[in-house]
């Protein structure tokens, strides 16, 4: 086991997976007025059709501590056929967000297209309304119309400098979608302007300084969150990824377990929990996090390929290899996958081809990456070919001259094409370096 995991590794870092912010923006909605009842045919008996709906809309998006609650109510509200065009719309959106936060994917899209048709058809052009500019950009934000949505953002923004909505919808987009952190900041910070203990605007600004590196302000906005939300599960596993990335996996562990405390279902929780797990080597609870995960939302590639990181350490390589396969899927630009499966097909020899293939996707979108290098001279030793493994592992020394995978995959390269003495020296320094280095190699059949 410790064999391979050190490979592994060596090529690719277990992934912390984000924090699947599903609320967009906060907004209470007002309680429906005579004028939005309307008469309608007799109910059977329980909450009535405005009770349904004020439990489906009211108060900030769904998220996973209440989404079942809030889709089974937007449900019940949409069955009654009772409601009005503008409710329909919203009922559909909010229970897009709510299956969102569930793993209903399909299900979530149906709703957003829905409410997107209701909102293309409501908003005057040459009069828009800034509250559905905000519902229609975040019907786009959703479906991953980015483009589209940050546009209607920016529109119900200059209809209404006011609508705090709207500049956190934004900044969430810019975030998560377009990685500009800085200009995501500015919105936020709009936000909290405007309303200073927004929850959500918190935990996105102190994901945003977070990502950027700026721990102080980071940790400062988390703390805040939770002091005003103990019990939001998303607050702590933003400020758990954020002392995840400081180093502090002991607080992270913490953030972690108090999430799922809350939300014993919250999928970016279990994931980033099992990521921990993993790093400590305790791969079987690592694997039983990312099931859970895995369940609660089956289209997180993190979770897939974190799962295939678990099982590769526990020599399980045909389970590694359906969840890189999966991972891939979802996400085809994820470099760290390909290295990974390429690795795989290496290390058991089956497919070689496809490996070769496999590695030169990942050296395409990491090109900066050693590690793919270290993997594909590995690749090139077990199809017999050094001098190609040799050309690899020579870019990967002049990068880093210390890695010892790299020295020892060159060596015995060498000495395959008759350069014994210089051979045999790259593994000398390999094995000062790490002593189980050879032990690494050996295991797959290569000296």
């Amino acid at each position: 086991m410790r064999l391979s995991t050190k490979l592994l590794i060596t090529a690719a870092a277990f992934m912390a997976g984000g924090a699947g912010i599903y609320g967009f923006a906060y907004y209470l909605f007002p309680p429906p007025t005579a004028r939005d009842r309307q008469v309608a045919a007799p109910v059977p008996p329980g909450p009535s059709v405005d009770e349904l709906y004020d439990e489906c809309v009211r108060g900030a998006w769904p998220t996973v501590k209440d989404a079942d609650r809030r889709a089974a109510a937007c449900s019940k509200a949409l069955q009654t056929r009772q409601l009005k065009p503008d409710q329909i719309a919203l009922a559909r959106l909010t229970r897009g967000i709510a299956r969102t936060a569930l793993g209903d994917r399909v299900l979530a899209a149906e709703d957003y297209s829905e409410a997107l048709k209701h909102y293309d058809g409501a908003i005057d052009p040459r009069n828009p309304d800034s509250l559905n500019l905000y519902r229609r950009a975040t019907s786009l934000h959703a479906m991953g119309e980015t483009d589209r949505a940050l546009s209607d953002y920016s529109d119900a923004i200059r209809v209404d400098p006011g609508n705090s909505l709207a500049f956190l919808g934004r900044g969430v987009l810019l975030a998560t979608r377009k990685r500009s952190y800085n200009r995501a900041v500015e919105d936020f910070d709009k936000v909290l302007a405007l309303q200073p203990e927004n929850v959500d605007a918190l935990i996105a600004r102190g994901n945003a300084y977070s990502q950027l590196g700026d721990n102080g302000r980071a940790l400062a906005d988390l703390d805040r969150a939770v002091q005003l939300a103990p019990d939001n599960a998303q607050a702590y596993v933003i400020r758990g990824l954020a002392n995840n990335r400081r180093g502090q996996k002991q607080l992270a562990m913490q953030d972690y377990q108090t999430a799922l405390k809350y939300a014993p279902r919250y999928p970016q929780a279990l994931a980033n929990r099992a990521a921990l797990l993993s790093q400590e080597g305790k791969y079987d609870q690592a694997i039983a996090d990312l099931d859970e995960s895995i369940k609660a939302d089956a289209d997180n590639p993190v979770a897939y390929y974190n799962r295939g990181y678990a099982y590769f350490a526990k020599h399980q390589y045909d389970k590694a290899l359906a969840d890189y396969d999966a991972a891939i899927k979802l996400e085809p630009g994820m470099g760290l996958a390909y290295n990974n499966r390429c690795l795989i097909r290496a290390i058991t020899g089956k497919d070689l081809a496809a490996g070769v293939r496999d590695c030169d996707t990942a050296q395409k979108l990491m090109p900066l990456n050693i590690d793919v290098r270290i993997t594909r001279g590995f690749i090139y030793l077990k199809l017999d070919d050094p001098r190609l493994a040799m050309k690899e592992y020579n870019d990967a020394l002049d990068v880093d001259p210390n890695r010892p995978l790299a020295l020892y995959g060159r060596g015995i390269a060498r000495i395959m094409v008759g350069e014994t003495r210089e051979g045999e020296g790259d593994k000398a320094a390999a094995l000062t370096l790490d002593p189980e280095v050879a032990d690494q190699f050996e295991i797959y059949g290569l000296k």
